[in-house]
């Protein structure tokens, strides 16, 4: 099977794998557009201790040989790592509890609906004052913002599993835990990772938020801290590796939905 798809592959016309590599080279040429866009511009307008590419590429090794850079990384990545897990599972039993049990979605939905809604940069004061200025109230931000998104999409998930689904199970005398785990839990497995997807993003902000307001030492910190003794290039460094880091991190959580959930991967472009 592997030899005929590598057959078709090399059948098809010299045009059409032109046109792939065009267009999987297309991102890589608009980046390097605005990166010359952006180091033209700050040399031509701005003052030079503003940042541009060169400089930033040039602070970089001098920046993360440091043990203070790398203490920074492991301190807020690791914390996103374990408040994203932390709040996707709760999340995630939460919500096939939502989407499957009446009463519990007519009871949770609307606080979650409105915590979700409500920019968590907002909660943070009063956190702060609850938890104190230290990493616990970082943790507690970031397992919020993965627990809502997941919680919302799974009881979405689970309440559009299909009844055709549920009345097969129950005719071949399914029980409850195998309809739970069985049935619901897998058609349910796409939009869980959707919500995880999501909750990367709200957690990556909100890591940073609470380290910048509550001074909770980490990547976002330092970063607001050499911000401001205009030290951009190096501020930079710390924005690149929260960048890469966070790129790295969807990227396998995507693959790891294509594994997990291969008939809910999109259509390729043709």
């Amino acid at each position: 099977m592997a030899l005929r798809d590598r057959r078709l592959t090399l059948a098809r016309p010299a045009g059409v794998r032109a046109g792939e590599f065009a267009w999987n080279a297309l991102p890589v040429f608009t980046g390097v557009i605005l990166l010359l866009l952006w180091e033209v511009g700050v040399r031509s307008k701005l003052p030079a201790y503003v940042a541009r590419p060169t400089t930033i590429a040039a602070a970089i090794p001098s920046v993360i040989v440091t043990a203070g850079f790398w203490s920074d990384m492991l301190s807020t990545c690791g914390a996103i790592v374990e408040g994203v897990a932390i709040g996707s599972i709760a999340g995630a039993v939460l919500g096939l509890l939502m989407g499957r049990v009446r009463e519990v979605g007519w009871f949770f939905t609307p606080y979650i609906r409105g915590l979700y809604s409500l920019p968590l940069i907002a909660l943070i004061p009063v956190l702060v004052l609850v938890v104190g200025y230290n990493d616990k109230t970082r943790m507690v931000v970031i397992i919020l913002s993965a627990f809502l998104p997941v919680a919302m999409t799974t009881a979405d998930g689970a309440r559009a599993v299909s009844k055709s689904f549920l009345d097969v199970g129950r005719t071949f005398g399914a029980k409850p835990y195998q309809v739970w785990f069985g049935i619901a839990f897998p058609a349910s497995l796409p939009h869980i990772l959707a919500g995880i997807d999501i909750a990367l993003g709200r957690a990556f902000t909100s890591a940073v938020a609470v380290e910048v307001l509550a001074s909770v030492p980490g990547l976002g910190y330092t970063l607001y801290a050499d911000a401001q003794s205009l030290h951009d290039d190096v501020s930079f460094v710390y924005v690149v590796a929260l960048a890469a880091f966070a790129i790295l991190v969807r990227t396998g959580v995507r693959s790891m939905s294509g594994r997990l959930a291969p008939w809910y991967r999109p259509r390729a472009r043709a």
